[in-house]
Parts: structure tokens; sequence; C-alpha cells
């Protein structure tokens, strides 16, 4: 993204733009690869670093930290460092609603805002809602969060905490975490307490009051229970210690950002390099391979022709990126 100021000199920013401006797919057999400043190649990543269960804070029920080490470019000791948590809620459900909802927070903390662009919150905010919105996720995931049917859902608060960004590539690791957070989230166990079965013929039967019974299980809330049962109220199982996965985790989406110099796109990208970029193209894909949003930032322009290539690249390292998430968050 081109700023407005920047935190290097302009030599500096040449250093950073040589090893990225030639596509490593133009190099003659037996010419070297141009080496970033930290040894990359342009399409190269840095180690990611992501840990789950990182905090029970405000009864979490989900969590995961993300960290990206910044070995050389903006010096020393810079990192990336991005934690997210899924907190959840009772609502009710209002007139049309298939299931529960997710709710998306963005916060940034004083030690991340001196590297950080003034306008990347803001366009963080659109990508994470745009990647979590319910045309995103995975089909049926938001109705696994219905207790009542008709009556009562889960809502989920995905809090995403920006708490370092000198390492560069915010929004890449923002993403990655609040991903984490939701795949390894364990929603509580309820358990139907009211249901009310033929009222009249129980009384006939017992002589007593309504007969009940219970329907255990999250997967029988989401179907409604059992047939010709109504659903009055819940309560947790063993007091929602206990909870479980939401079912096609796997398919969430994640988002790549090709940072570019002269059209050509390197992955990412540190502080530095960052500021060497003229614009950055942020495209996010399903695991189907199927885009779900893109977005360019920056001053720069991408031309017309390259939009469609850049775009295939973008989806092939985001297929990678999917398989190596699943692998970690598989056994959480």
């Amino acid at each position: 993204m081109a700023a407005t100021f920047s935190l290097f000199s302009p030599a500096e920013l040449s250093f950073a733009q040589v090893p990225l401006v030639q596509p490593a797919g133009a190099a003659l057999p037996g010419d070297e690869v141009p080496l970033r400043v930290d040894g990359r190649t342009p399409l190269e990543y840095r180690q990611i670093v992501l840990e789950t269960d990182v905090s029970r804070a405000q009864g979490a029920l989900g969590s995961a930290q993300v960290t990206v080490h910044d070995a050389a470019g903006a010096g020393g000791g810079a990192y990336t460092q991005v934690w997210a948590g899924v907190r959840g809620e009772v609502d009710t459900i209002s007139s049309g609603q298939q299931g529960g909802r997710i709710i998306i927070g963005l916060e940034c903390t004083p030690t991340a805002q001196p590297s950080l662009d003034s306008e990347l919150p803001q366009h963080l905010a659109s990508i994470l809602a745009t990647l979590f919105s319910p045309s995103s996720l995975p089909p049926a995931f938001l109705s696994q969060l219905v207790i009542l049917p008709n009556a009562r859902a889960w809502t989920l608060y995905l809090d995403v905490l920006v708490i370092a960004s000198d390492g560069g590539n915010v929004i890449d690791s923002a993403v990655i975490a609040a991903r984490a957070a939701l795949a390894s989230a364990r929603i509580p166990q309820t358990r139907t307490i009211g249901l009310e079965e033929d009222t009249e013929a129980a009384n006939a039967a017992s002589g007593e009051g309504a007969g009940m019974t219970m329907d255990e299980g999250f997967s029988g809330l989401v179907k409604g229970g059992k047939g010709g049962s109504k659903a009055v109220d819940f309560e947790l199982v063993d007091g929602g210690e206990q909870g479980v996965r939401l079912q096609g985790w796997q398919e969430l989406p994640v988002s790549i950002t090709l940072n570019l110099i002269d059209q050509t796109p390197h992955l990412d990208a540190t502080v530095l390099e960052e500021s060497a970029a003229s614009s950055r193209l942020v495209a996010s894909f399903l695991s189907s391979g199927n885009m779900c949003g893109v977005t360019q930032l920056g001053e720069g322009e991408i031309e017309y022709a390259r939009m469609v290539p850049l775009l295939t690249e973008a989806g092939k390292y985001a297929q990678d990126l999917i398989k190596s998430l699943n692998a970690k968050l598989r056994d959480v």
C-alpha cells in the first residue's frame, strides 16, 4: 500500500525493490533467483507460528494467536502478532433467520499503531466481515448454532486484536488468526428441558401433569428435537464445560495478499516491502477454489491484462495455505 509517509528512506525502498521486480519464472536456467533482504524468494512465506487455545478470558469458546517474525527489513526483533477469540451468547432468532450469527470486532493496540497504515484497520474490518458472512461460510455452518428452532440460537462474537504490526503482512495474519479461532471453537452442548408431547393423551394415561421427554445432544437440537415435540427451554449439558466443533470448519476461507511492484507480485511482505510496493491485491478464496472477495489497496494501478493471472496465482497459494492450516488444526 503506497502510504502518504514512509518510515524508510528512498535508498532503503529502492534496495528492497531490486529482488522483487523480476518475476520468479523469468530467470534463465542456471540464473540465481534474486533473494529478498531476509533471504526469501519473492513468492516465499516466512514461518507462521500458529497457536490455539491461548486464552479463556471472557468465556472464550476458542482462541488463536498468529506470530510472524521479521528477521530483516524492519530491523531485528520486529514481528507481527494477531490474537483472535470467539465468545458466544444466546440470542432470540428473528423472523426469517435460519441460523445463528457471527459478529466481527477489530481492535489495534497502541503498540501496533506506529507501523500500521492508518487506513488498514478499516479495510481489514471489511475483509473480515465479508469472509465470515453467510455468503462466504460453508453451507449449513450457521444452522449448527440453532438451539431451539425458530426461537433461540448462538451468536458468536469473533474478536480480532492486532498486537504488533512491525513485521508486516497484517491482513493475512489476522485472517489466519480469525479462521483458526473459529475453527477450533467448541460450542457448548445443550439439551431441551421442556418437550411437550400430546399433553391430553399423556394426562389420560397417567392421571398426572403433562408428559415430559428429554432430547439430548447438539445434533438433536439442530433438527428440532423429536417428531411432534415442542421445545420450551434448554440447559447446558454438564455445565457446558464440554463443547462441539462446528462441522465444516475445514472449509473456512483464507486471504492472500499480493504486493505489487511493477505489476510483479510478492507474498508475505515486510513493512519495508509494503512501503516499496505500489499497490496490494487481497484475494479471498474458499476451500473449493472459488473466490469470495477481492480488495485493491494502495494508489498504484493494476493492469487489466494482469488481473486474471494474478488472481489465478493467488488461488493456488490459497489452496496450499488452507491445506497447511487444516493439517495444523485437525487435532486441536
